[in-house]
């Protein structure tokens, strides 16, 4: 009985140039590109709007203490403890940007751009192009 020998072929893994990166991500007119872009956006503002909780939370728990690393950054007047007016306004805030910058686009724009067309069986978003 004789071996077979079956050819190994290379398979390597396409690459993107910066150029094309941007073409892809940045400019696509694909509504599930755009659909993911709106989450990474949301997800990256639901971030700031959780730093914003964590200092209504710091305020809370710990009243007129100074808050560690940021403090002194951000209140040095108040030689980084969290004043009341301050506090009112990370309140504010922390409500506005998980409103609108987090609940809204979320809903609208990543679930919207990106499973609507798929569940409707559309193959493009009536955007022009």
């Amino acid at each position: 009985m004789s071996a077979i020998t079956v050819p190994t072929h290379e398979h390597h893994a396409p690459t993107m140039s910066v150029g094309e990166f941007i073409n892809t991500y940045v400019f696509s007119r694909d509504h599930k590109i755009i659909g993911i872009q709106f989450l990474f956006s949301t997800l990256l503002w639901f971030l700031v709007g959780g730093l914003l909780a964590l200092g209504i939370r710091w305020q809370l728990a710990w009243p007129w203490t100074n808050m560690p690393v940021i403090g002194p950054m951000l209140f040095s007047a108040e030689g980084g403890q969290i004043s009341p007016e301050f506090y009112t306004t990370l309140f504010t805030m922390h409500a506005t940007v998980m409103i609108f910058f987090v609940i809204i686009p979320i809903l609208a724009g990543a679930f919207g751009n990106y499973l609507i067309p798929l569940m409707i069986g559309a193959d493009d978003m009536a955007f022009p192009t």
